[in-house]
This record gives C-alpha cells, structure tokens and sequence, in this order.
C-alpha cells in the first residue's frame, strides 16, 4: 500500500498541544506569505499553482485550529486556538481583498481545464472587496477583523456553557435503567441532568416528568443568554455593513452568492412554499399530541417543545408498537460503529483499517486508515462521547482537506453518544455525520484546495445533501439485521423495523414547522437586523411553530448555526429536497446494490466542487434537480405518519 500524499503529524494526548499547533499555524501562513509574495511580484511560473500553494497553506492551518479548538480537553489550548482562528482570519481577509493578487490571478490565464476555478477564485476577491478603492478595502478588513471576534467569541460562550438542572430520583422515571445507573444521587439526594446531549435527548423522549423536562429544555434554551444577544446584535450590523458596502442589499443576498441559492429573494420563496406545504401537516400533528398530552394533563392548554417529543415516541409506542426501550437494547455503540464502517465499506468499495498507534488528541480517539483498492486514500478520526469542554452536539470536521499529490484528507467525526446503548435517533445521527465524512474523504483526490468537496467556500446549501441521504439506511431491515443485534447475537426483528417504518413520519410535518423555526430566524435576522432580537425571535417562533411558545427563553443566543450558515440555514429544508431526489436513483428494494452506491460515489461525491452541485446530482439522475418532490410529499402527509409513498421520504 502506497502512496505519495503525506499525513499530518499529530501529537499524542499527553505532548506539548499548545505548542504544536501555534508552531503548525506559523509555518503554514509563513509558507503561504512566500506563495503569495511570488505571485504578488510577478516572480511565479505559474500563478495559479503559487495561489493554491497558498490556500492550501491557509486551509490546513484554519482547519487544524479550528477542530481543535472544539475538542482537545485542555482549556488553555482550546483558548490558544481560539485566538489562532482570529489570525488566520485576519490573514485571510487580508488576501482575499488584496487588489495586487486580484490584478495578477486576472491578468493570468487558468490552467488548462480550471476556467471554472478562476470565475470561483474571481469571485470571490470580489466578494471581498478587491476591486474597491483604499478606504473601502481598509474599512472591509476591519468589519472582518471584527467579525471574526465576535463570531469566535459567540460560539466559545455556547460551547462553555452547559445548562444543568437537579431533580428527584423519581424524575428519572421512564428512563432506561443504564441511563438511571449512570446518574447516581449526589449528596444533597438530587440527580444532575444536563444540556449535554447523550443527557438531554433521552430525557425529553423517555422522561414521564413533564415538569423535569420542561426544566431542562428552559435551561438549554438559556444558554449563553444573556452574553450572546450583545454579541449577535454586532455580528448582524457588521454583516449587513458589510454586505452593502459591497453592493448587495443586505446580508442574505451576500450570503448566498457562493450558494445554489442565488438570492435572499429565493430564500424567502423556498421557505414559503415548504411552510404552505407542511403547516396543514404541522397544525394537525400538534392537535394530535395535545389530544394525547390532555390524557396525562387535562389541564393542559397546549403542547410545548417540552412535550412534543415524549409524546411522539408515546404515540408511536401505542400506536404501532415502537418501543425505545426495545429499540436500544439491539444498538450497542460498538457493534453500530463497526456496522457502520462495514456497511460503507461494501457499498463505496473501501476498507477502514484501524490505527492503534495514530496521534490523536484524546485517549477516547479512534483512527481508520480509508483503503481504496491497495491505495491509502485519507484517514478518519472517531471522537465520539462526551466529555468536559469539548463540542456538545455532533459535526464532522475536515482536519486537512486531501490534494492530489501532496495531502491525504483527515477528518473527524466529533459526536456526544453513549458509550453503552443507543436511541434510533443516535442511529441515523451516526449515519447521517457518516455521511458527511465519506464526502470529505472520497473528494479529497483534486488538484485545486478551492474546487475541495467540503470547502468552507463551496455551496454550502447542498453540502447537507449527502449526509441526509445516507440517513435512509437506517430504516431497512436487511441493512440493520448486520449489525443491530441484541447481547446473544439475535437481529432486530423485521417486524419492530416494520414499526419503525410505519411510523417513520409521525409528527413530519409539527417537526419541519420547527425546522422552519429556525431557518426564518437565520435568515430574518439577517434580513432585518432588529434591535430587539429576543421580541423578533419570538414573534418568528409565534408564527412558523405550531405549537405552544415557550415563553421567556433565548434560543437564538444558543444558535451555534448562525456563525456558520448566517443566513442560510434553510439549507437543511433544501439539501432535504436534494437528497429526496437523490434517493430516487437507488434501488430501495435492495439498498445493498454496489452499482447504484458506486455510480453514486464517482458522481457525486468524488468530484467534490470541482463542478457545480446541480450539476452532479444532474449526471447522477440524468436530469435536473427539482424541489417540488419533497414540497408536495410534504403536504400529503397526514397524521398516522403515512404518505402517499412510504419509501424514499426525508427524515427529520
């Protein structure tokens, strides 16, 4: 097995962290300093490669401190990255709007084949200002300069924050008796229960206590409030300065210009149409499971967030036997991780060999080399439980983004599961963020950082597609029967998969109201820039959500999304759509079939951003995307969780 792209060089958990990664960042951007130093001076032979010379530099350094920053267990070299982020970005920012580098990258003829790389990396000067005159530039750098602080600052408060409540014994009621085992008293004779998620998501879906669980979601929704409302409110002005000091009409119509979507006018027409689709859905759903709470609570006046998902697993266990508790007992971690990695194997042709020695920066760390044939093609990283100061939700990180000849892809899955059962939820989670690695590892083969499949440049608004697509594995039984088994080897039944199945969309349309929730306040926000963002908030809440408002929590203060999609976090509504679509070309009588997965692989996933996304998922189904699919499933649903067709529907 060989290969002539390189691995980065890691510490072990107990080396110097600190240090490394304040040196790996220096040598990069002193490495890019030079490129770009050739470049700027007309002393290149080729100015193309000497750019991507840089961004690669640029890239490895951001991504690296970025990562680590969300999961090393020392505070201090979490805080080092921290500020190492705001360098790179000012670094960035600096080149991006660099009038000499715009003059000679357009002066300069792409490469044979890389005309679509030029009009991207053309853009994107622009996009920055690089075609403005001095004080217009000088401006734009500091509103970036800016922005970077308060956008690093945003999401370091909800990652140190951590909501806890302490309740009874008795609230534990419902729960598994692992999880209960896994909560002892403390002295005061109370548990701690906290936002963490491997605490949270099966309190709200297990727990019989309806005030506990209300508790706990008020905390959650509180977290980094009231620190983070200051710290949006100048995160919304800068973007919106700066987006019209580069001409556009505010910050959605910004945010965008790298995306499928082209306008803030398009967002606003997407979310419509799904909201038209789906409220008669939603509105249903939600008097379904008021219907269902008023058996446990007469007094009940409406289902709140608090309640929505008990009593969707309530009604899916005695509507069509769904039993959470059944459902875990054949989801051990171990044999889900392994199935997972076996399962993508077969269908991508790979093989993930294990790593006993690799660097890594937690003991909890577990590292695959990806083989493609005889080739070592990029290496994974499993970070997948929880612990103290790390990343509280599930992501996949790109650590080093792979280019032919010179770097292989490294990419982490950072996750929060338990480390003994898992929900179905967890499940398709898993598989879901799975997703997203097999992009970043499959696409890491181009020539050019700026065409890289996971791109932080890149249209972002399909970037989800994949991942959601590969949440559709979780619900065959064949799929599951290789690796969901119980403690005596024995496969979950097909008839508790038929369960599953059956019940697969109950609540869709309550659970994509909520959806829209969020991706309006993303993209209202943006659009409005209020000066009382908890009323805007709330009023966005009173009209998309169908059910009862929470009131006096502050959600948006904890919208990690909003540093990273800003505007845009109709993207998961969209890329739904995409991956609905996507489905279609597989075979979904047998979802083991190599030939689909692998037509799919070399369409879709290898290419990366090399060309644009409509363009691959046209080559894949031999025609064009289109979204009315998935907007006219969605209002045919009804309150039973059915559809019109049973396979093929998007998750939640």
């Amino acid at each position: 097995m060989t290969s002539t792209e390189t691995l980065p060089r890691f510490p072990q958990p107990e080396e110097q962290w600190r240090e490394f990664v304040t040196a790996s960042v220096r040598a990069s951007l002193a490495r890019a300093t030079t490129a770009l130093g050739s470049l700027r001076a007309g002393a290149a032979d080729c100015a193309w490669e000497a750019w991507n010379d840089a961004d690669i530099e640029l890239s490895n350094a951001h991504q690296l401190v970025e990562s680590i920053a969300e999961v090393h267990p020392d505070a201090d070299v979490r805080h080092s990255c921290t500020e190492l982020v705001l360098e790179i970005a000012a670094f960035r920012t600096a080149r991006d709007g660099d009038p000499e580098l715009y003059a000679a990258l357009t002066g300069a003829p792409a490469p044979e084949g890389a005309g679509y790389l030029r009009d991207l990396v053309l853009r994107d000067f622009r996009l920055q200002g690089a075609h403005l005159d001095a004080p217009d530039r000088e401006r734009l750098a500091q509103i970036d300069q800016e922005l970077a602080s308060a956008e690093t600052a945003f999401s370091e408060n909800i990652r140190e924050d951590v909501g806890r409540i302490r309740v009874a014994p008795g609230a534990l009621a419902g729960l598994p008796d692992d999880y209960v085992a896994e909560h002892p008293r403390g002295e005061d004779g109370l548990v701690e229960i906290t936002t963490d998620y491997p605490d949270m998501a099966p309190f709200l879906a297990m727990a019989h206590d309806r005030a506990a669980r209300e508790a706990l979601v008020r905390v959650d929704y509180d977290r980094a409030y009231p620190a983070n409302d200051e710290v949006l409110g100048r995160i919304l002005r800068l973007r919106d300065e700066k987006a019209r000091l580069l001409g556009f009409s505010g910050w959605p119509d910004y945010a965008t210009a790298r995306m499928m979507m082209r306008d803030g006018a398009g967002i606003e027409a997407f979310l419509e149409q799904v909201d038209a689709a789906a409220r008669p859905a939603g509105t249903a759903d939600a008097a379904m499971l008021l219907e269902r709470l008023r058996d446990d609570h007469p007094e009940a006046a409406g289902i709140t967030v608090a309640d929505s998902r008990y009593y969707i697993e309530r009604i899916k266990a005695e509507r069509f036997g769904v039993d959470p508790h059944e459902v875990r007992r054949f989801l051990d971690f171990g044999r889900v991780r392994d199935g997972i990695l076996e399962l993508a194997g077969e269908l991508f042709d790979l093989r993930f060999d294990t790593v006993a020695d690799a660097p890594r920066w937690h003991a909890d760390v577990e590292a695959y080399d990806v083989v493609s044939g005889d080739q070592r093609i990029g290496r994974i990283l499993l970070d997948m439980h929880p612990r103290a100061g790390k990343y509280g939700h599930m992501a996949c990180f790109p650590i080093v983004t792979g280019i032919a000849g010179r770097q292989l892809p490294v990419s982490a899955l950072v996750c929060n599961f338990p480390r003994g059962s898992m929900t179905f939820d967890d499940l398709q989670t898993f598989l879901h963020e799975f997703g997203h690695l097999l992009h970043a590892i499959l696409s890491g083969a181009g020539r050019w950082m700026r065409l890289a499949g996971l791109s932080e440049r890149g249209e972002w608004d399909f970037v989800e597609a994949p991942s959601q697509l590969l949440e559709e594995w979780a619900w065959d039984h064949t799929v599951l029967a290789r690796f969901a088994v119980d403690g005596d080897g024995t496969a979950i039944p097909a008839s508790l998969v038929e369960s599953l199945r059956s019940s697969r969309h109950l609540a869709h349309g309550l659970l994509t109201c909520r959806q829209l929730v969020y991706a309006q306040l993303s993209y209202r926000l943006h659009r409005d820039v209020p000066q009382d963002r908890a009323a805007f908030a709330t009023a966005i809440e009173e009209r998309y959500d169908v059910r009862e408002l929470l009131t006096g929590t502050h959600q948006y203060a904890s919208f990690g999304h909003l540093t990273t999609y800003s505007a845009c976090y109709y993207t998961y509504q969209w890329s739904l759509a995409i991956a609905r679509d996507l489905f279609t070309g597989f075979d979904q009588d047998d979802l083991l079939n190599k030939d689909n997965a692998r037509r799919y692989r070399d369409a879709v996933l290898v290419p990366g951003g090399e060309r644009p996304a409509s363009a691959l998922v046209e080559e894949f189904l031999g025609r064009p995307f289109s979204a009315e699919a998935y907007t006219t499933w969605l209002a045919q649903l009804d309150t039973t969780g059915a559809a019109t067709e049973s396979r093929g529907a998007p998750t939640a």
